[in-house]
């Protein structure tokens, strides 16, 4: 049977992509002529574009150049679909700044459709990208780096993570993975990083997860442990 070698951009991806499906089930339940709700949107998509762009940079700057020169076509084709991504969200900050500034109800309620619109493009290009990004450049970096190396590129990801809106995300990772993908995680940051770090990705767990999740999660963290 084929070894199943480390997904390096799994554990990420999974947390994006059900904020991204969360965002726009949010949008469409907005109705965007009640000022708090509105508000609520549109911070909700604001975060979305941060937390992207903080993962998209990671890719650039950290993972692309561990590729090997043989790849350098394929690290110009992603690093061209995240040209187009900054152009996605250069459009949804327009429409955003055109909603702050509309003043009738008229004109908010004609942003407010295109916003939708904007976002459900956004949406299922950053989906097909996600997904290209972990069939196409996974088996090149498990050509050059052993799992254990790729586990440490990933917690150069969370190194970063000090802000709120990284804080945030957090949670969307924690609770939409796996207990044995967590108990995995959990594991490398606590051989490879500061306690500090794993004391705070355990505690938040304990405050986002279920009792029985985290009951699976510890037992997993004890046996690989030991």
């Amino acid at each position: 049977m084929e070894e199943i070698r480390f997904n390096l951009f799994k554990s990420t991806h999974k947390g994006l992509r059900a904020l991204l499906a969360d965002t726009l089930l949010q949008l469409q339940q907005t109705d965007f002529l009640i000022g708090p709700h509105a508000e609520a949107a549109i911070e909700r998509i604001k975060l979305v574009l941060q937390l992207v762009h903080k993962h998209t940079k990671w890719e650039d700057d950290v993972v692309f150049p561990k590729l090997a020169a043989a790849a350098q076509s394929m690290t110009g084709y992603f690093t061209s679909q995240h040209y187009h991504t900054d152009a996605l969200t250069l459009g949804l900050d327009i429409l955003i700044c055109g909603f702050e500034e509309a003043k009738t109800n008229t004109e908010k309620e004609a942003v407010a459709n295109n916003l939708l619109t904007a976002f459900v493009e956004f949406m299922a290009y950053k989906l097909n990208h996600m997904n290209m990004e972990e069939q196409l450049i996974n088996p090149l970096l498990w050509c050059s780096y052993s799992d254990r190396e790729l586990q440490a590129l990933q917690l150069l990801h969370l190194d970063q993570s000090s802000s709120n809106s990284e804080h945030l995300f957090l949670q969307w990772m924690l609770i939409h993975n796996t207990n044995r993908e967590l108990a995995g995680w959990l594991n490398s940051i606590k051989q490879k990083s500061t306690s500090t770090q794993f004391n705070l990705i355990y505690t938040l767990a304990q405050e986002v997860l279920a009792p029985e999740r985290l009951e699976s999660i510890n037992l997993n963290i004890y046996e690989n442990g030991n």
